[in-house]
């Protein structure tokens, strides 16, 4: 078992992948399983941060949290879904949306993202039809 007590450093590198400062009153557990080829997978209860304490993003660059529930709509109008997650792949993100879509998060997909009108524009032809 790991523990990470209040006020922790996680730093780049550790297994949630970017700078966070654990702020809960209580102290942190984190718990390691034994997996079958010998290596350990660590699980962990939800960590929050205050919005106020996260580094400013570079334009065009969101935080996941910023994408789940947005609504995907496809030029020309037709509704795909919301955003349920964003999943990590080797060559690029993934939107996955509510109604089994997935959908690369690539420029040449995703034409934008405007946050405050809760809307992500994708380009026909990316989406399976279905």
């Amino acid at each position: 078992m790991i523990a990470f007590t209040t006020g922790t450093d996680l730093l780049p590198g550790d297994w949630w992948g970017s700078r966070l400062r654990e702020s809960a009153a209580e102290p942190v557990e984190v718990r390691t399983n034994a997996l079958p080829d010998g290596t350990e997978h660590a699980f962990a209860p939800l960590l929050e941060v205050p919005r106020a304490t996260l580094p400013a993003l570079e334009p065009d660059t969101y935080y996941v949290f910023e994408l789940r529930g947005l609504e995907v709509v496809e030029e020309g109008g037709e509704r795909l879904g919301r955003v349920r997650d964003v999943v990590p792949y080797p060559a690029n993100d993934v939107l996955e949306l509510d109604s089994g879509i997935d959908l690369p998060l690539v420029e040449a997909c995703v034409r934008t993202i405007d946050l405050d009108a809760g809307r992500i524009l994708v380009t026909r032809g990316f989406a399976a039809p279905g």
